[in-house]
């Protein structure tokens, strides 16, 4: 006698609750590098603008880390829905997305804003990868 069992394959998907911690958590680790940069570097990150420069405050750290990590977690969620290997595409998008982002920085006026503003990027991206692959 064999028994058979109806296994469906049911796709996992990121839940909103750890999209909005990995969101915190970046916007957090963002903070922290800005902090060390400015606060305890002395490094003005500035970038040139049509105006002439723009200065990077807290605020503009903090909002963006917050909106790239929930477009980002919003993103994977739809992709796990529909695809089995929606995690790995959405792995290699943000990888090349985090990769194309470090052009931006070369707009700073100095180097050592460049270097702050590249940290800045490669920090966000780390933790919004890393976090939300984990669950």
């Amino acid at each position: 006698m064999t028994t058979m069992t109806n296994e469906t394959s049911q796709r996992t998907r990121v839940g909103w609750p750890w999209i909005a911690g990995t969101a915190a958590a970046a916007a957090v680790a963002a903070t922290a590098v800005w902090l060390l940069w400015t606060a305890a570097g002395g490094v003005e990150l500035e970038v040139k603008s049509v105006a002439g420069s723009q200065q990077i405050g807290i605020g503009s750290v903090i909002v963006s880390s917050l909106l790239i990590a929930l477009a980002g977690g919003a993103l994977l969620r739809w992709w796990q829905g529909r695809s089995e290997r929606g995690t790995t595409r959405w792995t290699m998008l943000a990888v090349g997305i985090a990769v194309v982002s470090l052009i931006t920085p070369t707009s700073a006026l100095t180097v050592a804003a460049g270097l702050g503003l590249a940290s800045l990027h490669v920090v966000v991206a780390v933790v919004v990868i890393a976090g939300l692959r984990r669950r």
